[in-house]
């Protein structure tokens, strides 16, 4: 489904069905992108994609197209809705999958040899890392290990990927290629093997 905003009490509402999508031009009002995108969470309307204001109807194609990008960033299988403007390092991957696919045997390449059950191990820990800023020591607590078990699989993946997690360039091809990883439904191998 592809919505170009949509708000609860919203003066009115375009809505059309194509190629099995739903489809919704809505006047936001004061609500904003936000809170539409809330609501249609609250709906249940996901997965969807909810692409930034526009300011006249020659700019709702583009802002479907936008909406679209935007749907492309859910994980396969997801229910979520997501605007454009949070996910715009994932819009800019999936906007050239021959790059995203290039940077994601360049970045993992090694790692993504592993056996699967030691690649998700390494996987999800530079997740959790992430998802708690950095500290080791909350990363472990939410995987249940000692904070030595997460540096060591953290040095492990960067010596597998050549970079540094403390270097910020690296860092950023390394986020890159997990939002690579995260939005594949394809098995993780370079040259699409199995």
């Amino acid at each position: 489904r592809w919505w170009w905003g949509a708000a609860e009490g919203s003066p009115g509402e375009v809505e059309a069905r194509e190629g099995g999508r739903e489809v919704a031009v809505v006047l936001l009002g004061p609500a904003g992108p936000a809170r539409a995108a809330a609501r249609l969470r609250e709906l249940g309307a996901g997965p969807g994609g909810v692409s930034p204001v526009v300011g006249s109807l020659a700019e709702v194609g583009a802002a479907r197209r936008l909406a679209g990008t935007a749907l492309l960033t859910c994980e396969p299988g997801s229910r979520e809705i997501v605007r454009l403007d949070e996910r715009l390092p994932a819009a800019l991957l999936v906007s050239r999958p021959e790059l995203s696919t290039r940077l994601l045997a360049e970045v993992f390449g090694p790692l993504l040899t592993l056996v699967p059950a030691e690649r998700s191990l390494l996987v999800e820990t530079l997740e959790t890392w992430l998802e708690c800023g950095g500290s080791v020591g909350r990363a472990a607590a939410r995987l249940g290990c000692h904070r030595n078990t997460v540096f060591n699989r953290l040095r492990r993946l960067e010596r597998l990927t050549a970079r540094s997690l403390s270097r910020p360039r690296e860092l950023v091809d390394l986020v890159l290629a997990l939002d690579v990883l995260r939005l594949s439904s394809a098995p993780q191998r370079p040259g699409g093997g199995g």
